[in-house]
């Protein structure tokens, strides 16, 4: 049941007991919005600096690039939270809520060591291309400033992975 009194699923009572969690999956995923809302305006006024003033925003492909790759991994934890990922339901739909809740519970493991294998490899890369100082092409800006953006989204996956998965071991045992 929830604070207004209707009965509500499991994952969302999931979400919504998480509290600073939620609040911190929810704000990450608000900035890589705003950040994907930024690079629309930029792609825009690039396109029309392009046609109706031969001026094209320089290396705008590469900010798109970079900012894009920020932006989907701001989103992945606040989507794991809400249970926005594909579930398909065809072998699970007779099992019991026990079951259902262990098997969610292997589901946020094995999705936390894969979100961990690429934190691990955002890290790893963002290293290497700090220490070799590799840019963009045209605009020389270091990749190394989208790694390290993207690995916080990536840490916080695995973070949300390991809640979730207690929460669901838990409920599998009520």
């Amino acid at each position: 049941m929830s604070r207004t009194g209707r009965t509500i699923p499991d994952k969302e009572a999931d979400y919504i007991a998480g509290g600073t969690l939620e609040r911190l999956s929810r704000g990450i995923a608000l900035l890589g919005g705003m950040l994907l809302v930024g690079v629309m305006l930029m792609t825009v006024i690039s396109v029309l600096g392009r046609y109706l003033f031969n001026a094209p925003i320089p290396g705008d492909y590469e900010i798109t690039e970079l900012a894009c790759a920020v932006a989907v991994f701001a989103f992945f934890p606040h989507c794991h939270a809400r249970g926005g990922n594909i579930v398909v339901e065809f072998f699970t739909r007779k099992m019991g809520p026990r079951g259902k809740a262990l098997l969610d519970a292997v589901h946020h493991g094995v999705f936390m060591v894969v979100a961990g294998l690429i934190s691990w490899r955002l890290f790893v890369g963002g290293l290497h291309k700090l220490t070799d100082g590799e840019t963009t092409l045209f605009l020389g800006i270091p990749l190394h400033w989208a790694y390290f953006p993207a690995l916080i989204g990536a840490v916080l996956l695995v973070v949300v992975c390991v809640v979730m998965a207690y929460r669901r071991l838990c409920a599998s045992r009520q």
